[in-house]
């Protein structure tokens, strides 16, 4: 109950009834999609809920993210591509058992294809042809076994971290040509993926339809959860329940760890009530299972200039002293790397709820956040 830490699918997956729908369509009529929202709000459990429970889809999913070349990247592409014709880990045997892969390959009906492939990995090609070849080659197999392949490129913002300015142009010009191919990119750093797709200058302007993924439905989560524990004969306090959804801020994350521990309470102790008391208790408890993580948050702040200042004076409302010119471009760097976000002309806020709370409790006092969040309840 209330999975956490992987991709939410199947039955566990609750809430995004708008978006099913429309993701959908898209996919059904081939049409590229950009969906955009912050870290850990349950992109690719949307994707992944669609592709493998709703409809039968050939896919091919790759996490930017992983890749630190295009080299890698390439061959990511690849071994996923081959690995729908029957053939898995291509790259591999590509170095290691050529022989074995050239029968392999001539058994298939992407022979042409295949030899190709084999022939770029030998050459050591240089690595933006490579990608540009491995794009090729998902329409191809497409085109060979008579399907539509969605292509999810996930964190895809990050693919400008591995080549020169040309890296978007040189994809967007190969992609537009692919008839057997609906591509998906999905993007946790909004204000790049904004410029990226958003931009009329960009390479891949008016390319894909714009999905902005938002918070949960907090009615639909407090109803879902309020049926679930009443069918167990859990008492809920509705007021406490939805107060803690409501703070929350419809985070899917720390939402889904949260009512995991108030699940795991009223498994432990049947008298318990889903209280107040125990709403706060247990979102202290996955605040600070998630410290780590935001003080890491905080440490890559603190490594650029007036970062860190901007930061917590936009968590405590506070004003800062600061050119306007500096200012700017801080919050641009500080949304860029996905802390901040402009939600109205000069109104920035704090992506991540947690993160605010941890910038507003005074960690030199070691103030307590049981205490600190009590007093955001009241």
């Amino acid at each position: 109950m209330f999975k956490t830490g992987s991709p939410v699918k199947g039955q566990q997956f609750i809430d995004r009834k708008k978006h099913i729908p429309a993701l959908q369509t898209y996919l059904n009529n081939g049409q590229h999609t950009m969906i955009k929202a912050p870290r850990r709000f349950g992109k690719t459990s949307l994707v992944k809920h669609v592709l493998e429970h709703l409809g039968g889809y050939s896919y091919i999913y790759t996490d930017i993210r992983r890749a630190t070349t295009l080299e890698q990247l390439a061959y990511s592409i690849l071994d996923s591509a081959y690995a729908l014709t029957g053939i898995e880990d291509f790259i591999y045997r590509a170095k290691n058992r050529a022989i074995d892969l050239f029968k392999s390959i001539q058994k298939t009906k992407i022979e042409s294809i295949g030899e190709l492939t084999l022939q770029m990995t030998e050459k050591h090609v240089n690595e933006l042809e490579l990608l540009m070849h491995a794009l090729d080659v998902v329409d191809k197999i497409a085109y060979r076994k008579g399907v539509n392949i969605v292509f999810v490129m996930d964190e895809f913002q990050d693919v400008v971290n591995l080549g020169d300015k040309s890296v978007l142009d040189k994809m967007r010009s190969v992609m537009q040509h692919h008839e057997n191919v609906t591509y998906v990119f999905l993007g946790s750093i909004e204000s790049m993926m904004t410029r990226i797709f958003e931009n009329k200058a960009s390479p891949f302007f008016h390319f894909s339809r714009v999905m902005h993924l938002k918070g949960l439905d907090v009615d639909e989560v407090f109803e879902y959860c309020k049926s679930y524990f009443e069918w167990h004969k859990h008492k809920v306090i509705d007021g406490d329940l939805i107060i803690l959804l409501e703070y929350l801020e419809g985070h899917p994350d720390y939402s889904a760890q949260t009512l995991q521990r108030i699940y795991y309470a009223v498994l432990e102790d049947s008298n318990l009530s889903i209280d107040k008391d125990l709403c706060i208790q247990s979102l202290a408890e996955t605040f600070m299972e998630n410290k780590a993580y935001l003080e890491e948050l905080v440490s890559k702040a603190k490594l650029k200039k007036h970062h860190y200042e901007v930061l917590y004076a936009t968590a405590n409302g506070l004003e800062v002293g600061l050119s306007s010119a500096i200012l700017y471009k801080t919050r641009i760097s500080l949304e860029d790397m996905g802390l901040l976000k402009n939600e109205e002309r000069g109104q920035y806020v704090i992506v991540d709820v947690f993160l605010k709370i941890y910038l507003c409790i005074d960690q030199t006092a070691e103030q307590d956040v049981f205490e600190f969040l009590q007093k955001a309840f009241l």
